[in-house]
């Protein structure tokens, strides 16, 4: 009878135990997912806006000298310092990670501004791999609450020989296609055009002419 009830205390116990790691495991992984969520400044964000990157997407390979456009719904672009409902300025980060989302965007060459309103840019970039990412700014260029933002996406930079290389390719395909098909139309037209204008090979004014 004893071995039994020391047997059901330590059950209990275990049991109590296993409890009580379920419930701060929890708390924890409550605390991380707010922290996930981090909120921003005192600007509001439109629901379900959302900041994307127009043509490129993650793994793409690019030119050293690339224009990268970006993309904005449900809330609109106005430049910094304009303090227009539902509205922002874009941020590209390069090669970096979230700044502080309740503070003003550092601007630096991991952090462009683009406070006039822009919606594209031609960025520099050394060959290799790099990260993008895109956040919308307020007009003190504080993201918003809750910040907008974009998945941070991975691009390989091409050396620029070989990306001059791939963009001329293609033209030269064309070129030769062009050339190839040019007298084709001509031969055609050619023989498509009546063979008869008149019965007499001459003709001025006040002579006779006949036609079939």
């Amino acid at each position: 009878m004893d071995v039994r009830s020391e047997g059901a205390g330590r059950s209990f116990r275990f049991v109590k135990s296993a409890m009580t790691l379920l419930i701060v495991g929890a708390a924890t992984c409550g605390m991380a997912s707010a922290e996930e969520k981090r909120t921003g400044g005192p600007t509001p964000s439109a629901p379900d806006a959302e900041v994307y990157f127009s043509d490129l997407k993650d793994g793409a390979t690019i030119s050293p000298k690339a224009t990268i456009r970006f993309g904005l719904r449900e809330m609109g672009v106005a430049p910094a310092g304009s303090d227009r409902a539902n509205s922002g300025h874009h941020h590209l980060l390069i090669d970096t990670e979230l700044p502080p989302l309740d503070k003003p965007i550092p601007n630096d060459f991991n952090h462009l501004h683009f406070g006039t309103g822009q919606t594209e840019a031609e960025v520099t970039l050394k060959p290799g791999p790099h990260t993008l990412q895109l956040l919308l700014g307020d007009k003190d260029h504080i993201p918003h609450n809750p910040p907008v933002m974009s998945p941070r996406i991975r691009v390989v930079v091409a050396e620029a020989g070989t990306a001059a290389t791939e963009a001329a390719t293609p033209m030269r395909r064309r070129k030769r296609v062009q050339t190839h098909t040019a007298p084709k139309r001509v031969v055609v037209e050619r023989r498509s055009y009546p063979s008869y204008r008149s019965y007499y090979p001459y003709s001025y004014p006040g002579y006779p002419r006949y036609r079939y």
